[in-house]
């Protein structure tokens, strides 16, 4: 029997079809804080208060970790490391019922880190055929693509970076690209840089060489698309303040190289003109004109150091701005004002960022316990529910529930 092109065609179609549906329920979770930065979900009817008895699954992750999951269908992607024996693993882990589907390990060379960093600090990111992994250390920077089935792509290595706190620094994607920070300290005899790699071939598309500061940023790139505008890509670091990039070649846009006097943690994050971003000591809102014109050379206005987060990364829900504390001060503004709402202190120290899912904000603090709030203008606290082990990672949604991951282990709610 003979086979013309387009039944070849329709047949391998239909194989591919077959896959997808297999592999894919329509749920994305691709990147830190979601598919945008933004953190928001608008699933409806999640618990505020639960106990042990309320997980769907409970599962222990090899070494330790800090890295938020990312979701792609019904599978969920995380990292886990044993900085002792300089170990890295990536993680392929069952939604349905958290059976680990598949475990790489990799040799990952030491990295001097702050007490509270670890080698699986950076969270990863996936998109419908790669899930892609980034590993830090002072010999060098290795970033990898794997098929959702764990087989190797491609790989790729960079220079190592130099810190007093090591590397934190998650992953960005655009259409084409993989987006990542590899900023030194001042004293490294390295070279700062912002990269940006193609994600079929693993190639570097542009590099574009930074200064370095007495402090590296660990904030995550963030990607605003503007219609009939050019897309901004935007970097906040101690050496370079606030700083837009074209995406596609790495060309600066505009900076604001005084905005950011100290280290920077949080990522930063937008919202219809508005963008707010976090250095140790204080935090700021910019306004960003819709119309593509580079911002002011001043913030709009500047929050006060006790409601300025250091490491948690702050959310935007409509026209309201809330802010998670390191001390566990939470906080709601007005986002175009800054006029305070509310302040209050319902749990204890946080590093993990906040989520926004139907319309109740879920954050976890460093003892792992998940503080639920109502996202008003009102204080309401809704619940605090303890993990049963510290964290700090931010929790991600799936298809049916949402998940948490503390230092060891990971649960579905």
């Amino acid at each position: 029997m003979r086979f013309s092109n387009k039944m070849f065609l329709l047949i391998i179609l239909a194989i591919l079809l077959s896959f997808s549906a297999a592999d894919y329920d329509g749920n994305t979770w691709t990147r830190f804080r979601g598919n945008d930065g933004s953190g928001i979900d608008l699933t409806e009817n999640l618990p505020v208060k639960w106990d042990s008895t309320s997980y769907a699954w409970r599962i222990n992750l090899p070494g330790v970790g800090n890295a938020s999951p990312v979701v792609w269908g019904n599978r969920i992607f995380v990292t886990s490391s044993d900085d002792q024996n300089d170990l890295g693993y990536a993680i392929a882990i069952d939604e349905h019922d958290g059976s680990i589907v598949w475990q790489k390990e990799f040799t990952v060379t030491d990295l001097k880190m702050h007490v509270d960093n670890n080698l699986a600090s950076p969270t990863p990111a996936v998109d419908e055929s790669q899930v892609y992994f980034i590993w830090y250390s002072n010999n060098k920077t290795v970033l990898m693509a794997l098929n959702h089935n764990g087989g190797l792509n491609w790989e790729t290595q960079f220079e190592g970076i130099e810190s007093r706190h090591g590397g934190g620094s998650s992953l960005m994607l655009t259409d084409e690209l993989v987006i990542f920070t590899r900023e030194q300290e001042d004293f490294s005899s390295l070279k700062s840089s912002w990269v940006a790699v193609d994600k079929v071939s693993g190639e570097t598309v542009w590099e574009l060489e930074r200064e370095s500061a007495e402090a590296n940023s660990f904030a995550t790139p963030l990607l605003i698309i503007n219609t009939n505008q050019t897309d901004q890509l935007i970097f906040a670091s101690q050496a370079h303040g606030v700083t837009s990039l074209n995406p596609e070649d790495g060309e600066p846009l505009w900076e604001r190289k005084e905005l950011l006097p100290a280290r920077v943690v949080a990522s930063p994050i937008y919202s219809d003109g508005f963008l707010v971003v976090c250095r140790k000591g204080g935090a700021l809102v910019m306004e960003l004109p819709l119309n593509g014109s580079e911002p002011a050379d001043t913030a709009l206005y500047e929050l006060p150091r006790n409601l300025s987060p250091y490491v948690p990364t702050p959310i935007i829900v409509g026209e309201f701005l809330y802010v998670f504390t390191d001390n566990g001060t939470v906080a709601c503004l007005h986002l175009a004002t800054g006029e305070i709402k509310w302040k209050e202190r319902p749990a204890g120290p946080i590093y993990g960022s906040p989520v926004c899912v139907g319309g109740n904000i879920y954050c976890i603090t460093k003892e792992g316990e998940v503080i639920v709030l109502s996202a008003d203008s009102s204080f309401e606290l809704l619940g605090i529910n303890s993990l049963g082990e510290g964290s700090f990672s931010t929790p991600v949604m799936t298809s049916s529930g949402m998940v948490f991951r503390t230092f060891s282990q990971l649960m579905k709610l």
